[in-house]
């Protein structure tokens, strides 16, 4: 399978027959009306497009290919006459498992056909809770269909799903049956769509994908089996919180430092996010009250007088505040445009609280992610500074700071020295000093 030539045809009509597992966002959707005219319309546009190196076609939708009220069997004659027209035998499409029959398979007699199953677990008692639909004696039932109509089958196993004590004992026991039935396996990474019922498991913290290191952990008994393919990320995943649950954060205290919609980004940039190749100096900088912080006048002049050196694409920009630590390209997304944290609301213990929290965050990103420098600009009594200062500290991380405490000291008021043209005049002197040593 894997050395194929190969062109993906997506479906797009109507919608999968069931649609109520509850990791599956892709069940929800919704296409064109199914059709025999309005989808042999966009087989022909495909084919236009298949050249003569192209040996397998497959098929992928929020649905079942057999299922004819989403694919008609007059729209499947049409498929396979194409694939007959360009010469291609080989042909991989999805299906639940109560749309194979005989009746559905008889068209493709003559084709190498393979037959993609999401069995996901084989355990009745979790496909329930997943609202699954369909039962491991289901799937049993299809692949012998399949089988006995000459065609192959593919089996898709979850290798996280949630309500499993152990899931690699699970998975095992999953994979250990699935290769009675199976031609092929594939072991899926399970990661939260934001349309789907599991999001509120993920948002609460009760659930989370694994990592690349956990997955290849629990995956790596099956390594060297030909039969069996990891697939650690089915799309690129970030975390996407849906419009109806999010919420502005305000005030100065515990819920709006430690919200599960923080907590979420903040482990998804130590554990998937990664930075820019480039940015090979990390400059910690301090938040604002407009968001984004790029539009606010503080970052506008700091802004103002790093973008035009020859050395700032190798400068990866990354804020502190209440949400975390928040790369510059993140400023503009849910939660991080949507909070804010009055300091005047801030008591002893709330300050020594948002320390501890943030001091913690900040050792997690820096023994995720490796740069070269590590620098910053915050005024010397800002508690994210203090953070920043004790988590280099534990990392045993050298800090230079770019910001004259001096200047800071010297003032009456102290609201907005970092924006002091002397402050800024020695902020660009100490970057390029700095950036000069490597």
């Amino acid at each position: 399978m894997l050395s194929e030539i190969s062109k993906t045809f997506i479906l797009k009509s109507g919608k999968c027959s069931w649609g109520n597992c509850i990791y599956c966002g892709y069940g929800k959707i919704e296409g064109y009306a199914p059709t025999t005219e309005n989808v042999n319309r966009d087989l022909d546009k495909f084919f236009e497009h298949i050249g003569k190196d192209i040996t397998l076609i497959k098929i992928f939708g929020s649905g079942s290919f057999l299922d004819k009220k989403q694919f008609t069997k007059e729209s499947r004659l049409h498929f396979l006459d194409l694939c007959k027209k360009k010469g291609i035998k080989k042909v991989l499409f999805e299906s639940r498992p109560e749309h194979v029959t005989d009746e559905t398979l008889k068209d493709f007699k003559g084709t190498d056909f393979t037959v993609a199953i999401g069995l996901e677990i084989a355990d009745n008692s979790i496909l329930k809770k997943l609202k699954k639909g369909s039962t491991v004696k289901q799937f049993e039932k299809a692949a012998e269909t399949i089988h006995k109509n000459k065609g192959k089958v593919r089996t898709y196993l979850l290798v996280n799903p949630p309500y499993v004590k152990d899931i690699k004992e699970s998975l095992d026991k999953s994979i250990e049956f699935a290769l009675n039935y199976s031609d092929s396996i594939v072991l899926i990474n399970l990661y939260p769509h934001s349309s789907a019922e599991m999001i509120s498991l993920y948002l609460n913290l009760e659930w989370k994908p694994l990592d690349r290191a956990q997955f290849e952990k629990i995956t790596e008994k099956w390594k060297g089996n030909k039969k069996i393919e990891p697939d650690f990320e089915t799309f690129t995943f970030i975390p996407k919180i849906p419009v109806p649950l999010r919420v502005t954060l305000k005030g100065a205290g515990e819920h709006n430092l430690t919200h599960p919609h923080y907590e979420i980004w903040q482990d998804w940039f130590t554990r998937f996010y990664t930075p820019p190749k480039i940015k090979d100096t990390i400059l910690f900088l301090p938040c604002a009250f407009r968001k984004p912080y790029s539009q606010s006048r503080t970052h506008r002049e700091i802004l103002k007088r790093i973008m035009n050196l020859h050395f700032y694409a190798r400068i990866h920009q990354v804020m502190i505040s209440n949400p975390g630590v928040i790369p510059r390209e993140f400023e503009s997304k849910y939660p991080f445009q949507s909070y804010d944290w009055p300091e005047w609301e801030e008591t002893e213990d709330i300050k020594k609280q948002y320390i501890e929290v943030t001091q913690k965050r900040i050792e997690n990103y820096l023994k995720a992610h490796r740069y070269k420098k590590c620098l910053c600009y915050f005024k010397p009594d800002s508690e994210s500074y203090i953070a920043l200062k004790d988590a280099c500290k534990k990392r045993d991380i050298k800090l230079v700071s770019l910001f004259d405490s001096n200047i800071y000291e010297d003032k009456e008021t102290k609201t907005n020295s970092l924006i002091e043209r002397k402050a800024l005049d020695i902020m660009v002197t100490r970057l390029k000093k700095e950036m000069a040593k490597s």
